[in-house]
């Protein structure tokens, strides 16, 4: 998941201030104790920026609704959870993690069963990947089509992965993702006509091949951090990446334009440490952080979209337009299937690491 900088236009702080009040208002709207529940809550976040907008449209107004303090913790390690468990020394309530520990997690015994009767998981998105009974989803984002303003105009730029196969119509250099599961093999196959419907399981030699077609004109990026820099330097004809970063670049007058065709969407998660040391009051805050206000509030604060389709009642055409997964993007994104990322990455890896040298 990426850590996008702080949206355009609405000012985080002008936002937040009356999305404050919003969810005031509104809290009785969500399932919470009738009594104020004390202590506190350990958050293990991927920190930064995105942690400050998580502070201030989630943690503050559910600590003054319910008395329990958020504490937060860089670095939501899976090694770290992993060992705190197996040592019987959890000191984390909730892990924000990429999707394929909501599976890898129970595999090897490290979750709790979240309380649906404490969780409302009916406002959720209606897909059988994003919950779990050991997870729920916290913000969909997406990896997207970004092109070189320089090269080609909105007019005529790639619209589709096979456009950006061609080579001879959209010269110039291609940055892809050297993470294996970052989308690379996914648009490779699309590229190759795979319908979108058909993608998973992923044919991966066949990807493979069709990589190979463009193989001589890619850049590879191994961190957000590298493909921001692309971007704002203008490195590359057209690529993949993050949509947050993407924006982030933007906004940094990057000469770069999306194309929200064909995004592969995704999400971020939501988990329990087996033996949380508050477990009751970590579903509490999942019940809060899951409600439209909530929802609205955090996809203010940052370009990240809402698993909750009725925040939308809340968010501006303007801003919904660059919400992953939101109205305006129906049928311009292929949700990636994360559970066979979980069961198949390792042995994809290794065929990947071994065509990227060969």
């Amino acid at each position: 998941m990426t850590t996008p900088r702080d949206s355009r236009g609405i000012t985080r702080r002008t936002f937040l201030s009356t999305a404050a009040a919003g969810l005031s208002a509104g809290a009785a709207l969500w399932p919470h104790p009738t009594t104020a529940q004390k202590g506190r809550v350990v958050f293990a976040t991927w920190g930064g920026s995105w942690e400050e907008a998580m502070r201030k449209a989630w943690f503050q107004p559910f600590t003054q609704k319910t008395g329990i303090e958020v504490v937060t913790v860089s670095g939501p390690d899976y090694g770290k959870v992993r060992a705190m468990v197996k040592a019987g020394q959890t000191e984390w309530d909730i892990v924000e993690c990429n999707p394929d520990f909501q599976w890898i997690g129970p595999r090897e015994g490290l979750l709790e069963r979240l309380d649906f009767k404490v969780i409302d998981r009916t406002p959720i998105v209606p897909d059988p990947k994003l919950v779990t009974e050991y997870s729920v989803p916290q913000v969909f984002w997406a990896r997207v089509m970004v092109y070189n303003t320089k090269q080609f105009s909105k007019e005529n730029h790639p619209r589709s992965w096979q456009d950006v196969w061609d080579l001879n119509r959209f010269p110039g250099k291609r940055a892809l993702y050297s993470k294996t599961n970052g989308g690379s093999l996914e648009i490779a196959l699309l590229a190759d006509g795979v319908p979108p419907d058909k993608l998973y399981p992923l044919d991966v030699n066949r990807a493979l091949k069709s990589l190979d077609r463009i193989k001589s004109q890619v850049i590879w990026y191994d961190t957000n951090q590298q493909i921001t820099q692309y971007m704002v330097g203008g490195q590359f004809a057209v690529g993949i990446a993050p949509d947050g970063r993407a924006l982030a670049a933007i906004g940094q007058s990057a000469p770069i334009a999306i194309e929200y065709n064909q995004s592969i969407l995704t999400w971020s998660a939501f988990v329990v440490p087996k033996g949380a040391p508050n477990r009751e009051g970590a579903m509490s805050l999942l019940a809060y952080v899951l409600t439209p206000q909530a929802q609205a509030a955090i996809a203010m604060a940052f370009p990240y979209g809402p698993v909750v389709a009725k925040a939308y009642d809340s968010i501006p055409p303007e801003r919904a337009a660059i919400l992953a997964g939101g109205p305006q993007q129906a049928g311009r994104y292929i949700l990636a299937d994360e559970r066979w990322w979980a069961e198949n990455l390792n042995e994809v890896t290794e065929k990947f690491t071994a065509w990227r040298i060969a």
